[in-house]
């Protein structure tokens, strides 16, 4: 069976085929951590978990690498409002607090796992080799990338880079300066009281789409398989990232497949932050196993907007019960090629999580009947990582990448 991944840029479904044979390098934007990770960030990583998963499952060397924003706005403005504190102090307490939840929802361990700040000198050598090539400019102190001067400016969200300027912009930053409205910051002037490098341009710090530049390019090469993040990515982050890397190298596509996954809302309206509406999945596995989170997560396909209501976790508790306890019982013995092909179809149309489960709980149904294969029921949901079936991970005793 062949492998179909819908990519954001192009907006439909192609088969996966590896830049390297045999290989796949995989980028996907990690947390700011600034405050406390809710249940989208969850519903994120655990579906990119199953694609590493199942890309490894197919037979590819999987390199999966996942940042951590480590300086930022956000991250500066809460240094400030709790009177100095050192950003990599927290950092490092909301990190620990995130990779716990993670740890215990079975996610493997990242590639690799780079801060931006240990990139600085990369971001630098990036940002030199963009005003070399006339795709950026200094203006005291502040460098901007010319979004003009690419010429696929606008199409990873299929629109003209005119219609593209009237929308919202978290990256509009010193209109003052710049040549252009979608003009970007690779590299800015910090106040005086803000932590700051030494650059060519003045004592700064970089912009926000430049550090993942530098660090899939520094982890993974200048061209990439998979980059995934949220579908709020795609403008502005993700549409820069395409136009600095392949500026900066003169090699396309960066990026093979765009991936993002939809974003996860509390009764109707998207979780975030800023509105507080916030459901953590620490608290969550207070009252329900891990596998048990990990199965309402999965029961979403990645790129739906889905909406969280209280009793969403309760009503997966029979599916829940009988997945486990079909797992558990002894019989290995033949393989069930009925069931391996059934799954595999399902989850090679884009990562059909829902669909593969309901494969699953048919089969479940079938082992705890009395029935032949609970072997291959515990390989399919191991591969959807599973700890329940014995998937290897942090909930199971792996902490390897």
């Amino acid at each position: 069976m062949t492998l179909h991944l819908y990519s954001s840029l192009g907006r439909a479904k192609r088969e996966f085929v590896p830049i390297v044979p045999g290989e796949a390098r995989i980028y996907v934007c990690g947390v700011t951590p600034y405050d406390v990770t809710h249940l989208g960030h969850a519903f994120s990583y655990v579906n990119f978990d199953v694609l590493r998963r199942y890309l490894t499952w197919k037979g590819l060397n999987v390199r999966y690498v996942q940042n951590v924003t480590d300086i930022d706005d956000d991250m500066i403005m809460v240094s400030k409002r709790e009177g100095g504190r050192p950003i990599a102090e927290i950092r490092d307490e909301n990190d620990a607090i995130f990779r716990a939840d993670l740890d215990r929802l079975n996610v493997l361990r990242p590639t690799a796992y780079p801060f931006a700040t240990d990139h600085i000198d990369a971001i630098i050598e990036t940002t030199k080799a963009l005003i070399a090539s006339g795709a950026a400019y200094e203006a005291d102190g502040d460098v901007f990338f010319e979004a003009q001067r690419f010429p696929g400016y606008g199409q990873l969200n299929g629109i003209a880079i005119e219609e593209l300027a009237k929308r919202e912009n978290p990256e509009s930053k010193r209109e003052e300066k710049k040549r252009g409205p979608l003009d970007f910051l690779l590299w800015q002037r910090c106040e005086p009281d803000e932590p700051s490098w030494p650059s060519p341009w003045c004592d700064g710090r970089p912009g926000w789409s430049i550090e993942c530049t530098a660090m899939s390019r520094g982890h993974l090469g200048d061209q990439i398989d998979i980059h995934g993040g949220g579908s709020d990515l795609i403008f502005p982050h993700h549409e820069n990232e395409i136009a600095q890397a392949e500026s900066a190298t003169g090699k396309a596509p960066f990026c093979g497949f765009w991936m993002h996954n939809g974003m996860l809302k509390l009764d109707g309206v998207k979780m975030s932050k800023s509105l507080g509406n916030l459901v953590l999945a620490r608290h969550l596995m207070e009252r329900y196993d891990p596998d048990h989170l990990r199965l309402y997560l999965l029961s979403e396909h990645y790129r739906t907007d889905a909406d969280y209501r209280e009793g969403a976790i309760e009503a997966l508790g029979e599916r829940y019960a009988r997945l486990r306890d079909a797992c558990g019982r002894g019989e290995d013995g033949e393989a069930d090629e009925g069931l391996r092909a059934a799954f595999e179809a399902a989850m090679d149309d884009d990562l059909d999580s829902p669909r593969a489960l309901d494969v699953l709980d048919a089969a479940a149904g079938r082992v705890l009947g009395g029935g032949n294969g609970a072997g291959t029921l515990r390989e399919s949901l191991g591969v959807l990582g599973f700890a329940l079936a014995g998937a290897r991970g942090p909930a199971t005793g792996d902490l390897n990448p």
